[in-house]
């Protein structure tokens, strides 16, 4: 029985508390540049960057959101890139999933019941936009499956149907069948608080993780979920063999896959409840300074909004306090 408690962030090295940030800074350069270059009102290196991701899905529809969220702010330069290049794809693919990003931006992350009428009615409207858009962007890019993400994203929001959704959900898979952003956002449609059950929502993880390595996460996102509904599984069975099968996959193949700084996160929270206290830890030092993860709005125990930067620091002040001294 350890009779001290390990030594602190400081002492084992890792980023000062005072070094932390919810800045979500892209580790990927490429991107960075372009976002950057976006929001100085250039166009042309998102055009370069998006085009060259053709056939790279996962990293394409990344691109593609991060452009999105760029545009929420300065949209400028979309203006020009679709009013110098009509009909371009690419440039309608980052359209479409501008205006979801938008309609979010207005409706903000409350839940349903605390959506106003005046929230609601621009949200909705945005929404119309962006499924009209990606349907066109589906048209004009035949083989990528970045406007069916955004369609998923759309059918949650307007409360498409199963019937409708499983249609959009094969276009989907039929031309990427592990697109990651694709079931990371059919995994929030089956979520009770939108149009699934708890049942519906873990199967769903289960049986994508099953299909590849890079889908192991899911149900570590979907133990989240189930925390926030108020009922955490977090020490079962399913989320012991989520960890099993994503932790190899985020510290090998998938280290650099744009997902994985969220998806530490995701298994942070996984390990803590399950004492995996030295696991914890190396998670930590991977993820350096970043405190951007979705997780990271919230106590570990997921039951109230908290502000990001502390989170991490006091549940990595914690770990480091639990793990065994030489960890």
């Amino acid at each position: 029985m350890r009779l001290l408690p390990g030594p602190g962030p400081a002492a084992r090295g890792m980023v000062p508390d005072a070094d932390l940030t919810a800045d979500p800074g892209y580790a990927d350069s490429g991107l960075a540049a372009a976002c950057a270059a976006a929001l100085a009102g250039d166009w042309r290196p998102a055009a370069e960057l998006v085009a060259a991701r053709h056939g790279d899905w996962d990293r394409r529809t990344a691109a593609v959101d991060a452009l999105a969220t760029v545009a929420t702010t300065e949209r400028q330069w979309l203006r020009d890139w679709l009013a110098e290049r009509d009909g371009d794809p690419d440039a309608t693919v980052v359209q479409a999933q501008t205006f979801v990003a938008l309609a979010w931006q207005r409706r903000g992350a409350a839940p349903a019941r605390y959506t106003s009428r005046q929230q609601a009615g621009p949200f909705l409207q945005l929404l119309e936009y962006a499924r009209d858009t990606a349907w066109k962007a589906a048209e004009l890019a035949e083989a990528d499956p970045t406007p069916w993400a955004t369609l998923v994203t759309v059918s949650m929001g307007l409360g498409v149907r199963y019937q409708p959704f499983d249609g959009i959900w094969s276009g989907l898979i039929v031309r990427a069948p592990t697109h990651r952003p694709g079931h990371d956002r059919a995994l929030r449609y089956w979520c009770p608080k939108w149009h699934g059950t708890e049942e519906r929502l873990l199967d769903f993880a289960a049986g994508g993780a099953a299909l590849a390595p890079s889908l192991t996460p899911l149900p570590l996102r979907a133990a989240f979920e189930m925390a926030m509904e108020g009922n955490p599984i977090w020490r079962s069975r399913y989320v012991q063999e989520a960890l099993d099968a994503a932790l190899p996959w985020l510290d090998g193949e998938g280290a650099q896959h744009p997902a994985t700084r969220e998806d530490r996160a995701y298994a942070l929270y996984a390990l803590h409840h399950n004492g995996r206290h030295d696991e914890a830890l190396a998670q930590f030092r991977k993820l350096g300074g970043h405190a951007d993860g979705y997780v990271w709005n919230f106590s570990a125990d997921v039951r109230r909004a908290t502000d990001p930067v502390k989170q991490f620091a006091d549940l990595r002040a914690l770990t480091c306090r639990k793990a065994n001294r030489d960890a």
